[in-house]
């Protein structure tokens, strides 16, 4: 189980519903320790409820769901938490290990090492800070140009301005393109964030039909745990492609985005 100091932290701040809030963190953290972990799922649940979500709340919430046997929801929270964090290493591992439990064994596909390792940067602050460090960048890289172009040609620059002139020339540039990767950055982990097109199977036994209605060929019957993307959206009912290629119609209700 991870430690909740930050979820404490925070909702500590949030005013008039904080107490309540520090409770359920308390409790849900004391209830999975003692192992009653129908209890501290709820505590967890009510956290989310009332609009937190971190990636030390959805880890412990994935753990308890993992211990009182529930896959489905196990491997859905972990995923929430891998969202979030997908640096932490320790989420990252026990995704791994769960997620072989899983009985259909189609593990979702590796990803190619360099946009893993540019998404896990990105990951590190959140779009908005990631924003005003770019902002802050960029006024400093044009400042240094606008110092650098009004005084190179000037018979009397300021006394400080031999010193600076090499340092403006070769570091504004450098921090404009900083700024530039700090946006880059920003607009990646905004799209990583509000990317909802993969999902979790939570239902026991899945049918997958051919067509959105009940009355069609059940071309497969997968189960609960399998990491699934989400093609297209109609009534009830989610169209959704499997790692192999292989696609089809799931009843809305029995899977959860991640």
């Amino acid at each position: 189980m991870r430690s909740l100091a930050t979820l404490l932290l925070l909702v500590s701040f949030l005013g008039l519903t904080a107490q309540s809030a520090e409770d359920l963190a308390r409790d849900a953290a004391k209830q999975q320790d003692a192992k009653r972990y129908e209890q501290a799922i709820a505590s967890y649940e009510s956290l989310i409820t009332q609009g937190y979500s971190s990636s030390d709340l959805h880890y412990n919430l994935g753990l308890a769901y993992y211990q009182n046997t529930d896959l489905g929801h196990a491997i859905l929270h972990l995923e929430k938490a891998y969202k979030l964090a997908p640096y932490d290493k320790q989420v990252e591992k026990n995704l791994e290990l769960i997620r072989n439990e899983q009985v259909d064994g189609l593990l979702p596909l590796p990803t190619f090492f360099l946009y893993e390792w540019w998404h896990k940067i990105a990951a590190r602050l959140q779009p908005d800070i990631w924003a005003v460090l770019a902002i802050v960048l960029a006024i400093l890289g044009a400042v240094g140009f606008i110092f650098w172009f009004r005084f190179r040609k000037s018979t009397q620059p300021p006394t400080w301005y031999p010193k600076w002139h090499r340092r403006f020339l070769l570091g504004s540039p450098v921090v404009l393109l900083l700024a530039l990767l700090f946006v880059l950055f920003a607009n990646s982990r905004n799209q990583a964030l509000a990317n909802f097109d993969k999902a979790v199977l939570l239902a026991p036994e899945v049918a997958l039909y051919a067509a959105p209605n009940q009355e069609s060929t059940v071309d497969l019957t997968l189960h609960e745990g399998l990491r699934v993307r989400i093609l297209d959206n109609y009534e009830g009912w989610r169209k959704i492609e499997l790692v192999d290629g292989r696609s089809g119609w799931v009843q809305k209700d029995t899977l959860e985005a991640i």
